[in-house]
C-alpha cells in the first residue's frame, strides 16, 4: 500500500529546492504525529478508564508508558541512525508506530493497550530521534535554523490539536478512533519518506549496539523519570519514590563508568568535548523545563485562581500556542541570517521579561495583561528552539549527527518531565512555607486565590532566574564548531 501511494507522489531531486522542501515536509509530518499522540490520548483517558473499569492510577500508565518509552529509547535510536542510515530508521519507526496504533485501537483490555502504547512509542522514538539529523544531513546549512523551526512548529501543531481532536473523536465516535486516526497519516508519511528521503547507508562496519551502556542508560532514565512522574500522582508512597530515584542515580553512575571504559560508547565522546555543544544542550534542557512546567501550571492558575471555566481557559491558552507556530520558523530564519546565539539570546531575554511580568500578577490583574504575558513567554520560548537546535547540530562532527540529534531529543523529553516536577515542587514548597500542613491531603482545594498567587509568583521568579542562567550560558557559546 505504501509503495502504491508513493507512485502518486511527484518525483523530486533531493538536491533541488523542491526536493529539500519535500524532505522537510515529510519529517515535519512525522514530528506532528509524535506530538499529537502525546496530547490526544490525555483527553480520551477518562473514557478509556471507564471502558475498562480500571483505577485512575492504572489509566495513567496509558500516558506514562508512551512518554517514558520515548525518553528511554530516543538516544539509542539516534545512535542506530548513524550506523544504519536515517531513511531506514525513519521508515521502520513509522511502520512500528502504525502497527502500535492499530493494536491500541483494537486493545481488548488495559494491559494490551499499555503494551501497544510501548510499541507505538518505540516507533515514535525512532523517527523523532533522527528528524533533526535528516534536516542537518540533507538540507543546506543556510536554511537549517528555519527548517528546524518548522519541525518545532509541526510538533506544536500536534500538541495544540491533540486535546480538541481527541475530545471530538471521543465524544462522537469512541476512544478507539483516537488511535485509528493515526493510520492514514502514517501511510502518507511512509510513502513520502520512501519517495523523498535518500536511502543512504553510512560507510561503517556497523558494530553491534553497545548493550551494557544502552541497558544501564535505559534503566537510569526510566527509574529517574518514573520517580518524578509518580511524584505527581497523589498517594504514591514516599519510599517508592526514594527507591526509584536512588536506583536512577546508581544506574547513572554505572552507565558513566561503562562509557569511560567502552571503545564504542553509546554517546560519542567527541560531542561533549565541545564546550559549545554542552552549552547548547544545557540551555535546551533549562528552557524545555521552563516550557513544560509553566505550561502545566498556567491552566491551574486560570481555573483555580482566576475562576475561568475550562473552555475559556483553553481558548486563552490557544492564542499564544497558535502564535508560537508562526514564531518558531521565523526565529529559525532569523538565526540563519543573524546567528543562532544572538536570536536565542533575544528569545530567552523576552521570555525572562514575560516571567517577570507574570510574577507581578495578583487577583485583580485584568485578562488582557494575563494574555499579553502568556503570548510573550510562549512565543519567545517557541522562538528559542529552532536556533538552539541549529546551534547544537552545528557542533556535531561528521558521523555523529544522529547521535547528537538523539542526545538533543533525549534532553527535550527529559526536560518535559523534570520541568513539571520542578515547578510543582516550587509551588508546593511556597504554599507549605505559609503554614499549610504537609499532611498528604490534596493541596489545591485548601488554597485561597491570594495564597495561590504566592505560589505562582514563586514559580515565575524561579523561571526568571533560570532564564538569566541561560543567558549567561549563551554568552559563552560560539556559533562555529571547534576543530576536533
Amino acid at each position: 500500500m505504501v509503495i502504491s501511494v508513493a507512485r502518486f507522489l511527484p518525483e523530486a531531486d533531493p538536491h533541488s529546492i523542491t526536493g529539500q522542501r519535500l524532505i522537510l515536509a515529510c519529517v515535519s509530518l512525522a514530528s506532528l504525529l509524535g506530538a499529537l499522540d502525546m496530547s490526544i490520548v490525555n483527553i480520551a483517558n477518562p473514557a478509556i478508564i471507564r471502558s475498562f473499569q480500571v483505577s485512575i492510577g492504572m489509566g495513567s500508565l496509558v500516558i506514562l508508558a508512551y512518554v517514558l518509552t520515548i525518553s528511554v529509547l530516543i538516544l539509542v535510536m539516534g545512535k542506530l541512525g548513524d550506523r544504519y542510515g536515517f531513511c531506514l530508521l525513519f521508515i521502520a519507526g513509522l511502520m512500528i508506530f502504525g502497527i502500535g496504533s492499530f493494536l491500541c485501537g483494537i486493545a481488548p483490555d488495559i494491559y494490551f493497550l499499555i503494551g501497544s502504547r510501548i510499541l507505538q512509542a518505540a516507533g515514535a522514538a525512532m523517527f523523532s530521534a533522527i528528524g533533526p539529523a535528516i534536516i542537518t544531513e540533507y538540507l543546506p546549512e543556510s536554511d537549517r535554523g528555519k527548517s528546524l523551526g518548522y519541525l518545532i512548529s509541526f510538533s506544536a501543531v500536534g500538541f495544540a490539536l491533540g486535546p480538541g481532536v481527541g475530545g471530538f473523536i471521543t465524544e462522537y465516535a469512541s476512544w478507539h478512533w483516537v488511535f485509528f486516526i493515526n493510520l492514514p497519516i502514517v501511510i502518507i508519511a511512509l510513502a513520502s519518506g520512501w519517495r523523498y528521503i535518500p536511502r543512504y547507508m553510512p560507510p561503517t562496519d556497523r558494530k553491534p549496539l553497545p548493550l551494557a551502556g544502552s541497558l544501564t542508560f535505559a534503566l537510569a532514565t526510566l527509574c529517574f523519570l518514573l520517580s518524578l512522574s509518580l511524584f505527581q500522582v497523589p498517594g504514591t508512597p514516599d519510599l517508592t519514590l526514594i527507591i526509584l530515584f536512588a536506583a536512577g542515580i546508581v544506574f547513572g553512575i554505572i552507565f558513566l563508568q561503562i562509557e569511560k571504559r567502552s571503545r564504542d560508547p553509546l554517546i560519542s565522546p567527541v560531542l561533549f568535548r565541545s564546550q559549545h555543544f554542552r552549552s547548547g544542550i544545557a540551555a535546551c534542557l533549562i528552557i524545555t523545563m521552563l516550557f513544560s512546567g509553566v505550561t502545566y501550571l498556567v491552566p491551574l492558575y486560570l481555573v483555580n485562581s482566576r475562576h475561568f471555566d475550562q473552555f475559556t481557559a483553553g481558548m486563552i491558552m490557544t492564542v499564544p500556542a497558535l502564535l508560537s507556530i508562526i514564531a518558531a520558523p521565523t526565529a529559525g530564519s532569523l538565526a540563519d541570517r543573524h546567528g543562532t546565539v544572538l536570536v536565542s539570546s533575544v528569545a530567552v531575554g523576552l521570555t525572562a521579561a514575560g516571567f517577570l511580568v507574570f510574577a507581578t500578577f495578583d487577583p485583580m490583574t485584568v485578562l488582557i495583561v494575563i494574555l499579553a504575558g502568556m503570548i510573550v513567554t510562549r512565543v519567545s520560548t517557541a522562538a528559542f528552539f529552532g536556533p538552539n537546535g541549529k546551534l547544537i547540530m552545528n557542533h556535531c562532527p561528521e558521523g555523529t549527527i544522529g547521535n547528537g540529534s538523539g542526545v538533543m531529543m533525549t534532553i527535550r523529553h527529559i526536560g518535559l518531565v523534570v520541568g513539571i516536577a520542578l515547578f510543582q515542587s516550587v509551588f508546593a514548597l511556597r504554599m507549605y512555607a505559609t503554614g499549610i500542613p504537609r499532611d498528604g491531603t490534596p493541596l489545591v482545594p485548601r488554597l485561597t486565590p491570594a495564597l495561590s498567587e504566592l505560589g505562582y509568583q514563586a514559580v515565575y521568579l524561579t523561571a526568571f532566574i533560570l532564564c538569566i542562567v541561560v543567558l549567561f550560558i549563551l554568552m559563552r557559546t560560539k556559533e562555529e564548531p571547534e576543530n576536533t
